[in-house]
């Protein structure tokens, strides 16, 4: 008996000590995604949206006269099109020309390869099959699509920063139709505002790059695999930060998709 209790006493003494080699701190630090952290919703969503991303790097010749296109219709749609710059391929590679400044991400490599993207620029809307590569298609494309899509879901976001780099973003997600399939959300960081050099029409020249694309996406994030009209579904999210990014120049995108297709049904996008 007397060995039985001196055992447990060790056991005690080791676990007492191994716990002891934690702060108070450190216990308190964050588990990166799904979260019981809130912040109060301030972006309300009451139409459908659409996502473009948009493929492109900064020596690709023509890929400003895409993006102007899609700032454009950005102006004419405003809140429904939300647009993400997906740096990628050997358009991307950073170089002394361009002061090494590197937009690529392992997610936005991991979109082209799923896409097969082989021409810039390209865009994808709701993440259909096919990339649209001719710019002169792209408005009509967008105005179809935003047409065609059926509005069964608003996100509505909150987002702040925690102190630190880590971005805490609460999720009310209205149905407002019955849907029978499988469904995730994906949350990504871009951020606007960065000065570097873009080749436009073979002519290197300073650019404000927008709406890029950031690493630490989170992705497939389970909702339900089926909904009622009528549910409100309420999740809260915690998103990696970077001290290379300037939070006041970022926003988080979160759409909704398809398990099954991969099709983005929903999309939204708050500003930090």
């Amino acid at each position: 008996m007397r060995k039985i209790l001196n055992t447990i006493l060790v056991i005690g003494s080791i676990l007492f000590a191994s716990c002891e080699n934690y702060t108070e701190e450190e216990r308190l630090i964050p588990i990166i995604g799904e979260t019981d952290l809130t912040t109060p919703i301030t972006k309300q969503q009451s139409e459908q949206a659409i996502l473009v991303e948009d493929f492109t790097g900064w020596n690709c010749p023509n890929c400003p006269g895409g993006t102007e296109v899609l700032e454009t219709e950005m102006g004419k749609y405003g809140e429904r099109l939300v647009v993400s710059a997906v740096h990628t391929g050997s358009f991307a590679r950073p170089s002394s020309e361009n002061n090494n400044l590197d937009f690529r991400t392992p997610y936005g490599d991991e979109l082209k390869q799923t896409f097969n993207i082989t021409s810039y620029p390209a865009i994808l809307i709701n993440r259909q099959a096919t990339a649209i590569t001719s710019i002169g298609d792209w408005a009509a494309k967008i105005a179809e699509k935003l047409a065609s899509t059926s509005h069964n879901f608003n996100i509505s976001l909150g987002a702040e920063i925690l102190e630190g780099k880590n971005i805490l973003v609460s999720t009310k997600i209205d149905v407002l139709s019955a849907i029978n399939s499988e469904l995730s959300l994906t949350l990504y960081v871009t951020e606007s505002g960065i000065e570097g050099i873009q080749n436009v029409a073979s002519e290197h020249q300073l650019y404000t790059f927008k709406h890029v694309l950031r690493e630490n996406p989170l992705k497939d994030m389970p909702l339900a695999a089926s909904f009622k009209q009528g549910d409100v579904i309420e999740k809260n999210y915690l998103i990696t930060g970077s001290d290379k990014w300037v939070k006041e120049n970022c926003a988080v995108v979160v759409m909704i998709t398809d398990n099954a297709t991969g099709e983005v049904l929903q999309v939204n996008e708050i500003e930090l």
